[in-house]
């Protein structure tokens, strides 16, 4: 079924005035992750709007793995009812990031490769997962896709994460304890 603009903008505005819940499943325990680290807020987990990204973090208690729940409101729109991919991009960057956090590396990213497979209809919520696929010296590879309720993935992505000292991230050290 293809909506049309006017049916995208309805549903957008109708989960404007309802927020979506980002809810977790079964086996998942939420990351609660600071919105601000340093001289202003996060990116992603700071954003105080009510229409650009809402996001929750989830570990899977079976094998620790990275998960989250995205919903991509109006003001990521790129082409017309749909998602921006920098908005994609941006929260897959931090998605592969925590996933190497969680599994103990203090990482930078210094290299994303995104593959857009499919456009993304604005008001959706979506999963992310990330994973390490490799640690080799202070090279973390990471996986990562965009998908929904359905399985159909939007996004896929890889990315190349240095591992620094912990010491260069400052305050936010004081939140390293719940990445892991």
């Amino acid at each position: 079924m293809t909506r049309s603009n006017g049916d995208i903008r309805l549903l957008m505005s109708r989960d404007m005035n309802n927020m979506p819940e980002l809810s977790g499943e079964m086996g998942w325990s939420e990351l609660k992750i600071s919105d601000s680290y340093g001289n202003g807020r996060a990116f992603i987990t700071g954003d105080i709007s009510n229409d650009r990204i809402k996001v929750r973090y989830f570990k899977k208690n079976s094998d620790n793995s990275f998960v989250a729940r995205v919903w991509f409101g109006p003001s990521t729109e790129g082409p017309p009812g749909y998602v921006h991919g920098g908005s994609m991009a941006a929260v897959l960057d931090e998605a592969m990031g925590a996933s190497a956090w969680i599994a103990g590396h203090t990482v930078v990213a210094a290299k994303l490769a995104v593959k857009y497979r499919k456009m993304l209809p604005l008001g959706m919520i979506t999963t992310v997962e990330a994973f390490i696929s490799s640690v080799k010296g202070k090279k973390v590879i990471t996986k990562g896709k965009v998908f929904d309720e359905t399985g159909a993935v939007y996004t896929e992505s890889e990315g190349l994460f240095i591992i620094i000292p912990l010491e260069i991230f400052g305050e936010m050290i004081n939140h390293y304890d719940r990445f892991r």
